[in-house]
């Protein structure tokens, strides 16, 4: 079954009913890396339950920073795959491992370095200060299994393999499941050696992981030379990834050190807060995880409907899971504790706490899915600033200010949080639901379901053409078509584009257009905007191979770098120039025409980088480079005489 029958057409259930259990089951093995620690070192000590609380900030930041770097590399190897491009897939994949393993080095320094400072900044109790510079010295500066393993996982996703990674995280669990209880009692004649034997069976887990991904992951290393603009390029998009989960970390950590505030056992109840929560939260994370790619291709092919129908059933699926979730925490919140301590304290303060998040499962369902539908339909903005509105303005402001009111009062924040993020969800998506794109559409541009067809043509050049906003590249450019009798395509581009791929031509056509200001890369490695991408790409080689013509735009002459038969000009012109043909044109005044220049030129630049890796209007990407100032007739004179020419 074909993308467009699968995501198009299935029944929206019977999708996600197929695609989440996987996502569940591997979800469910990284779930079981936090709770086996905390449930044995809470039958070992209550000292080092509290450490482990305190430390678990720093793995979220180690795992943002490993994770975050590997989906950066698998979003450019997808790409580069999608593009037929294998030999620049694999080289992103080689810069992979030395640059996780750099990263390692100086995460694990750093942390090696602030231990001891971050300990006592955590907690006033020397026993556990001690416990919390063991486990955390350890599962940092041996954690290079885990980044090693995080990049060569990505790697083997981007090519299509999700069986090897799984096995790896099955082994790597069971491993750190069966070490646990051997090294924190000193079982079989091994050594006790409580809290140490919880972090060593951790990064032992982890180094068993990247062990077995490594033979299908690691990619030998290429030339130095292509470093720094790999390297640039993969943070550009893994970076946003990091922050949004560094995020995390740090309203943890904020919290942490406002409960430290009142007492080492309520910073213990908060961390067994989220051992638990990671259970609840399998289905509502797999289900987010699971709706992106519906909601990204039913975008692209404008049926917004179906996003609309995708998104209330994950949040109905949601709330159904959820109920669950907050049926235990405030009902048996005294058992749920025990499980993993005894001390009575942490068990009062963790009952009252747990009432109150247990309250919060449901509206943190909108609260979560609706940055996860912004981010599927490309507005990487809203997604953002719903998450950064979660997890920065809101949890530690919060909680600093309830928790002036009593311990109690600070178990408030989570609900209150989750409740005010929803809200602001609810406005991000009324304001979605009124974009142009979504309710209207435009009447110029083909529509999707026409059935337009290559014009004839016989074999010769292709040209090419790329041009900055009011250059008149696109008036040059049919121009030579029409002199040397070959076909023109630009808009005609985009219909068989939309055609071929179910995709909505306006969509297509506005990727520049829809591109933000901030973000850029972000935006164009969305699923939807992926999708369109690669249909161009399609379609501008069906269109080579059907003979000679001229194409404008969309990074053509990049796309047909293999082609030995292929023109590539770029057009330009001094800005005064540009300004009076915009102005000219589309009736601007100068002030719009000056910015309307500004984003377009931007827009083409982010996406042609974004394509290639190169710098958009760089002379030695093209044969040709004019300044159409002179005169149209004269540009396309000079292209004309150019072919002839060759």
């Amino acid at each position: 079954m074909d993308a467009i029958e699968f995501y198009g057409k299935e029944k929206i259930s019977k999708i996600l009913l197929k695609l989440a259990p996987p996502v569940m089951l591997a979800q469910l093995i990284q779930a079981l890396y936090n709770i086996i620690d905390s449930l044995f070192i809470g039958r070992f000590s209550d000292n080092g339950l509290t450490a482990l609380s305190i430390v678990y900030p720093l793995q979220l930041l180690m795992i943002a920073l490993a994770v975050g770097t590997g989906v950066g590399i698998n979003t450019v190897i997808a790409a580069k795959l999608g593009e037929g491009r294998q030999k620049e897939a694999n080289e992103y994949a080689g810069v992979g491992t030395p640059l996780a393993v750099v990263l390692w080095f100086i995460f694990a320094l750093i942390c090696w370095a602030i231990m001891p400072t971050y300990a006592r900044m955590s907690t006033e109790s020397e026993p556990v200060v001690q416990d919390v510079i063991t486990y955390g010295r350890i599962v940092c500066v041996f954690s290079f299994g885990l980044f090693l393993e995080s990049i060569w996982t990505k790697v083997l996703q981007a090519n299509g393999d999700m069986k090897t990674p799984m096995i790896a995280q099955i082994v790597g669990a069971v491993t750190n499941i069966l070490l646990d209880p051997l090294l924190i009692f000193g079982m079989f004649g091994l050594p006790r050696m409580g809290i140490a034997g919880a972090a060593i069976a951790t990064v032992a887990g982890q180094i068993v992981a990247a062990l077995i991904v490594m033979k299908k992951g690691y990619r030998p290393s290429p030339a130095k030379e292509v470093y720094p603009l790999y390297i640039a390029r993969i943070f550009r998009l893994g970076t946003p990834s990091i922050l949004m989960q560094s995020a995390y970390t740090f309203y943890i950590l904020g919290l942490n050190l406002i409960l430290a505030g009142f007492c080492d056992q309520a910073v213990t109840a908060l961390g067994l807060y989220y051992k638990w929560q990671t259970f609840f939260f399998i289905p509502l994370n797999a289900m987010q995880t699971c709706i992106v790619p519906i909601i990204s291709f039913n975008y692209a092919a404008r049926n917004i409907d179906r996003c609309k129908k995708t998104l209330m059933t994950a949040i109905g699926f949601g709330l159904a899971m959820m109920v669950v979730g907050t049926l235990c925490f405030v009902s048996i919140p005294g058992p749920m504790l025990r499980v993993f301590t005894a001390d009575p304290l942490v068990i009062e303060i963790g009952c009252i706490g747990f009432r109150f998040v247990g309250i919060s499962f449901l509206p943190l369902v909108t609260s979560l899915t609706f940055p996860v539908f912004f981010q599927a339909v490309g507005y990487s903005l809203k997604s953002t600033a719903l998450t950064v509105i979660r997890t920065v303005v809101l949890f530690v402001p919060l909680g600093y200010v309830f928790s002036r009111f009593g311990l109690t009062w600070f178990w408030m924040t989570f609900p209150v949080t989750e409740i005010i993020t929803s809200i602001a969800g609810i406005v991000f998506y009324r304001q979605f639901l009124e974009a142009d794109y979504v309710k209207h559409r435009r009447p110029e541009l083909p529509v999707s379901g026409a059935a337009p067809a290559l014009q004839p043509s016989k074999p010769g050049v292709i040209i090419t053409i790329a041009r900055q906003h009011g250059s008149s590249g696109k008036q040059i450019g049919k121009l030579v078509a029409q002199r040397l009798g070959i076909p023109f395509y630009y808009k005609e581009m985009i219909a068989l584009a939309a055609h071929e791929s179910g995709l909505d031509a306006e969509f297509i056509s506005d990727i520049h257009k829809n591109s933000p200001d901030v973000l850029r890369d972000l935006y164009l490695s969305t699923g939807a905007v992926r999708h369109a991408i690669r249909a161009q790409e399609k379609i501008i080689r069906r269109i080579a191979d059907n003979g000679s013509c001229v194409i404008v735009g969309r990074a053509a002459g990049y796309v047909l770098r293999d082609q030995d038969n292929v023109v590539r000009v770029f057009i330009h012109a001094p800005k005064n120039y540009r300004i009076r043909r915009v102005m000219e044109i589309y009736g601007d005044t100068p002030k719009e025409a000056r910015q309307n220049i500004l984003r377009s030129d931007k827009a083409r630049g982010a996406y042609y980088r974004h394509i290639s890796g190169k710098r958009w209007g760089d002379g030695k990407n093209y044969q040709l480079v004019l300044d159409s100032s002179v005169g149209i007739d004269k540009t396309v004179e000079t292209i004309v005489n150019y072919i002839s020419e060759k």
